[in-house]
């Protein structure tokens, strides 16, 4: 009976050091692959950073992908490539903000866009906000953007 406490108390301690190896090479490369996403979070962070300085950016606004025929923007004059930088004198960062400001608004209200156009530079439109599609109660732009390359969104 002695004699096999003896023999399983040296596998025992290889077991154990090979699990603390096992393990601390498990921590190791788990920090390897942390530090080099930290590494390029921090490059990604860096060139916003170079970008956000530049001076020659467009202004901030949404960016008009296509229109709705026969829905109020087209109907007021808002063209493809134009850019809404302000709704009812309300400089806009972003989609978000437009949407948030539609929120406030009824059907048949009537809105000031400011849009930035390539050739013609700034222009104020005036509009009547329709009813949206299969929801009467929402106000309807007819605008459609893209917020970014994977998620189109209409307003």
């Amino acid at each position: 009976m002695r004699f096999e406490r003896r023999v399983r108390l040296p596998w025992l301690i290889a077991g154990a050091a090979g699990l603390c190896v096992w393990c601390a090479f498990l921590s190791g490369l788990g920090g390897w692959i942390m530090g080099r996403d930290l590494a390029g979070r921090e490059q990604q962070a860096i060139f916003a950073t170079q970008i956000a300085e530049r001076k020659d950016l467009p202004p901030l606004g949404v960016l008009v992908t296509r229109l709705d025929r026969t829905g109020p923007a087209a109907r007021g004059g808002v063209q493809r490539g134009d850019t809404i930088v302000a709704i009812d004198g309300k400089h806009l960062q972003d989609a978000r903000d437009l949407r948030e400001y539609l929120r406030t608004l009824h059907p048949n209200d009537t809105v000031r866009l400011t849009v930035l156009r390539d050739i013609g530079g700034e222009n104020d439109v005036s509009l009547k906000l329709d009813p949206f599609p299969g929801d009467s109660r929402l106000p309807y732009l007819g605008v459609y953007f893209t917020a970014r390359g994977d998620e189109p969104a209409d307003l």
